[in-house]
């Protein structure tokens, strides 16, 4: 099985202008702990936690109607490359105790979410899924 197949594709994003009430709502109604900020063409910019909302609202005073995003997301977090095998992401993720990672294009668009059950599932189906789609192929630069 391949990352491409493993990975949560269509993740719920938020923006770096959202209000932090709006991100949890959203966190909220997704049942996520995590999204992706993106702006323009789903290029990613940072991560948020449902973490870094309760630290930063509830620990640490901020107004959740007024400030945004940008204000408590991480710029620049960790990713993986849609051309990486699920052992290269399950050792970034257990070297930087993430449990979850972006999968990103080499241009930063956002492909989706793998986190540690994605990479279990694929680990417990080994090679049952079939053939490799042709997104991996084209991310290779292989032909079609």
């Amino acid at each position: 099985m391949t990352l491409i197949q493993a990975m949560q594709r269509h993740p719920a994003v938020t923006t770096p202008d959202a209000t932090l009430c709006s991100a949890a709502k959203q966190m909220a109604s997704e049942r996520t702990s995590v999204m992706p900020v993106v702006v323009k063409q789903q290029k990613m910019v940072g991560m948020l936690s449902a973490f870094d909302l309760v630290a930063g609202t509830l620990g640490g005073g901020l107004d959740p109607d007024r400030r945004t995003v940008r204000d408590l997301m991480w710029p620049d977090p960790a990713t993986c490359r849609a051309e990486d095998s699920l052992t290269q992401v399950r050792d970034q993720m257990l070297n930087l105790r993430a449990t979850v990672l972006p999968v990103v294009q080499a241009n930063g668009e956002l492909l989706g979410l793998v986190d540690l059950f994605d990479i279990a599932d694929a680990a417990d189906n080994g090679m049952a899924a079939g053939p490799e789609p042709d997104m991996v192929k084209r991310v290779r630069g292989e032909p079609l």
